[in-house]
């Protein structure tokens, strides 16, 4: 099995942009795996299709003047997309900057994904605040929900530097047939030398170990759990060629909660979390955890969906 990150390499990233503080963010994330990679850089901006309409409507009299108004409205978003890339970037990386109106962010944020060989999508945060967590927050979750490349979630650098670090990744694995597929991908994402801790959370009420066996101990034996789970990520990290010095870190508890808990303890530069499980079931929750970590993380935060069936 080949991982998200090595089986093509990085070629296209896509940053959506609303000219907020936390796109800024993801534009230079963007930027920085784009550099890495050699990949190429695309800023998507999209106005809401209605406003552009009503914003424009104003001061026309006759459809021409409208039809004017409009393509005068989006000229001035695409000089204004122009100038946040070279605000945000600050150096000569070429870059392409897209402007499109439309009624579904999300949604065309996607089939642009699929539609222009996408690889990898950067995008803000939600914040903390009630218009970030309405507008941003639910743009974001319905691209975690349906794209199917992996997505870096950024949140305005206020307390961490402004370059984008891979020096320290926290990977959070289920232990299913995904996980060896999320831990390459991590893996070929941190730098040379850098640091990836693997971690785990076991639930109360059932156990499951390396590729959802499930454990032959019984449930309520939670110190046996745990060290299974430990051996099993070690085991994983072997299987994967990824240096195991680091203690795996296996919680008992709830995911969302346990991971943001160690998330915010360790400070990594990326939390790494999967999405879509096999089934139904499991890709609701699996989507509610990473939706939960990527809108609550202190950091950066990359959700790589499930590619195994």
């Amino acid at each position: 099995m080949e991982s998200a990150m090595t089986d093509r390499g990085i070629r296209h990233v896509l940053v959506p942009v609303d000219f907020s503080e936390a796109s800024a963010a993801a534009l230079q994330a963007g930027a920085a795996i784009a550099r890495r990679f050699g990949a190429r850089l695309t800023l998507l901006h999209i106005e809401i299709a209605s406003s552009v309409f009503v914003e424009a409507l104003a001061g026309t009299e006759t459809p021409a003047d409208l039809e004017a108004a409009i393509e005068r409205h989006r000229d001035a978003l695409q000089d204004r997309s122009d100038a946040f890339a070279r605000r945000a970037l600050a150096d000569d990386l070429e870059f392409q900057a897209v402007v499109l109106d439309s009624n579904f962010v999300g949604e065309t944020i996607v089939r642009y994904a699929e539609d222009h060989d996408v690889d990898w999508i950067c995008m803000g945060a939600t914040g903390h605040r009630a218009i970030e967590r309405l507008v941003l927050g639910d743009v974001a979750a319905e691209v975690l929900h349906h794209t199917h490349v992996p997505v870096l979630t950024m949140r305005a650098r206020k307390n961490r530097g402004a370059d984008l670090g891979l020096a320290s990744l926290l990977v959070a694995v289920d232990l299913s047939e995904g996980s060896r597929e999320l831990v390459e991908s991590a893996a070929a994402l941190v730098q040379p030398g850098g640091r990836l801790t693997l971690m785990h959370v076991v639930e109360g009420g059932e156990a499951r170990g390396l590729y959802s066996v499930p454990l032959e101990v019984p449930v309520e034996n939670m110190n046996a759990v745990v060290e299974w789970c430990d051996v099993a990520l070690r085991q994983l990290a072997e299987q994967c060629g990824v240096d195991a010095a680091d203690s795996p870190r296996v919680v008992v508890g709830r995911p969302g909660a346990s991971i943001l808990a160690v998330e915010k303890e360790l400070q990594p530069d990326v939390t790494v979390v999967g999405t879509h499980g096999r089934h139904g079931m499991e890709r609701l929750m699996l989507g509610s955890v990473a939706e939960r970590v990527a809108r609550r993380a202190t950091g950066p935060v990359l959700v790589i969906p499930n590619r195994v069936e």
